[in-house]
C-alpha cells in the first residue's frame, strides 16, 4: 500500500531553526544557502514530515532514516522502504510505499501554456486540453510525478511517454507497470502519485504533531552524520 501525508508550512514556528539537529548534513548546508525563507521551510518540513511517517509506518527508529541518494539524485532509505517528497507554495507532501513512487504537488499559477507544447506527447495533446490550467497542471503533476517514480523528474525523454485519462503510462519501448492517480491537496493546487500498488490514504498532518513527534526523540537521537 501506498500512503500519502502533507502539511502546510504557515503552521511552522519562527525558531524552525531548532529542527536542523534531525536533518542530514548535506540537507541543513542546502537549507543554508537558500535565499528565500519559504524555500527553507519548505525543505524543513518535507523532510521531517517523511521521517516521521517512514517512522510510524514502518516502526523504525528515527536514528535508522539515514537518507542518501541514487545516481539520479533521488533519496533513498535503503532496498527495501521507498518514498518520495515534492513541495509548492504552502504545501509540502511525501509518499510513502513498499514499492517505488514519485509524487508531485504544484501550486497553480496563470502562464503561457502553449510554451510547454514539447513536454507532451502527440496523443497527450489529443487528449487533453492543454491550453486550460486545469488540464494542464493535472497532466503537468502526473507527467512529474512518473519522472520522480523512474527516477530522473521532468526530463526530456518524459515526451516519449503518454499518460492516459485513466492514469495508465504508455511507453513505446518499454511497459510500464505503475500508473498516476491525482490527489487533491488544496484549493488552486494539483497533486498526483505514480506508485505500482494501491493508494492507501491522503492524510493532512498539522505542524502540531510533526512538533511532538520530534520534541519526544530529543536527547534520544543521535545526529545524522551524512556528507553524500
Amino acid at each position: 500500500m501506498t500512503t500519502i501525508a502533507y502539511c502546510k508550512i504557515n503552521e511552522m514556528p519562527t525558531d524552525w531553526q531548532r529542527y536542523l539537529p534531525f536533518l542530514e548534513n548535506d540537507v541543513v548546508q542546502r537549507i543554508g544557502r537558500m535565499r528565500k525563507t519559504e524555500d527553507q521551510l519548505r525543505t524543513v518540513c518535507a523532510h521531517l514530515l517523511t521521517k516521521m511517517m517512514l517512522v510510524t509506518t514502518y516502526e523504525m527508529e528515527l536514528s535508522e532514516i539515514r537518507f542518501t541518494k541514487d545516481s539520479n539524485g533521488k533519496y533513498q532509505l535503503g532496498q527495501d522502504h521507498h518514498f518520495n517528497l515534492s513541495h509548492s507554495g504552502s504545501y509540502v507532501a511525501c509518499a510513502i510505499s513498499d514499492f517505488p513512487v514519485g509524487i508531485d504537488v504544484e501550486q497553480q499559477v496563470t502562464r503561457d501554456f502553449s510554451l510547454f507544447q514539447t513536454l507532451w506527447s502527440e496523443e497527450e495533446n489529443h487528449l487533453y486540453k492543454l491550453l486550460e490550467q486545469e488540464a494542464f497542471y493535472a497532466l503537468w503533476t502526473a507527467k512529474e510525478s512518473y519522472g520522480k517514480y523512474k527516477g530522473f523528474g521532468l526530463h526530456d525523454s518524459l515526451m516519449e511517454a503518454t499518460i492516459r485519462q485513466d492514469g495508465s503510462i504508455h511507453h513505446p519501448a518499454s511497459r510500464v507497470k505503475a500508473r498516476t492517480i491525482p490527489f487533491f491537496l488544496a484549493p488552486g493546487y494539483s497533486a498526483a502519485v505514480c506508485l505500482e500498488d494501491s493508494l492507501e490514504n491522503v492524510t493532512h498532518v498539522q505542524w502540531a504533531q510533526i512538533e511532538t513527534f520530534f520534541r519526544e526523540k530529543v536527547g534520544t537521537y543521535e545526529k545524522i552524520d551524512l556528507t553524500n
